[in-house]
């Protein structure tokens, strides 16, 4: 039990660590080359398929406009960059509460937990991107804590992201994934979209 617990968390870990990146970075050269070197088998995964035929769909297509075609996309469903009305991937934009209460809580969470953003990462701490960076180091301090045999302290981190998905991540990203998949442009982002509802 504790060995299929350790393989479907860094499953998940790898899934969340994808995501963040996704919404962290900008599409470039070396998101391409992994995306094209990739073996895409079918996956029980919709976002991994989906994904996997936009790339094959564009394995042709010159770097350049394949880059700009996902910069484009991203700056509209990441950034809110677009007329149609999609919000951009803050839980501020989507959440029920008052902004100040929302950051203050993610603060909190991430303090609690010795979580801190990056030098290199501009972007606000209610953004989807840093919440799944946050889930993600969730599950490696739960995943170590197996591994040392320390099933209480794997359970409390558990319980932690658990604690933090009920609060924060779960309750708006799968209404961003529905924007997401709606207003995207590109089958690659609504496969994003797709991951996002897999991953929380």
């Amino acid at each position: 039990m504790r060995e299929a617990r350790e393989v479907e968390l860094e499953q998940r870990i790898a899934l969340l660590d994808l995501l963040s990146s996704l919404f962290l970075t900008l599409p470039d050269e070396g998101l391409l080359e992994r995306l094209r070197a990739l073996d895409w088998g079918e996956s029980d995964s919709a976002g991994c398929n989906r994904i996997a035929a936009y790339v094959a769909a564009r394995r042709e297509a010159p770097r350049e406009e394949v880059l700009l075609e996902l910069g484009r996309d991203r700056t509209r469903l990441v950034r809110g960059a677009n007329n149609e009305g999609m919000r951009s991937a803050y839980e501020s934009l989507y959440g029920t509460g008052a902004a100040n209460e929302t950051i203050g809580s993610l603060n909190r969470f991430y303090a609690d937990a010795g979580f801190a953003l990056a030098n290199d990462v501009h972007d606000a701490v209610d953004q989807l991107g840093v919440q799944a960076a946050f889930c993600a180091l969730l599950m490696r301090r739960e995943l170590e804590a197996l591994r040392q045999g320390d099933d209480v302290a794997a359970d409390q981190w558990c319980e932690v992201r658990e604690h933090f998905t009920a609060q924060h991540l779960g309750r708006w990203a799968h209404d961003y994934a529905a924007d997401m998949r709606q207003f995207a442009l590109t089958d690659f982002y609504r496969g994003v979209a797709d991951l996002i509802d897999e991953a929380v």
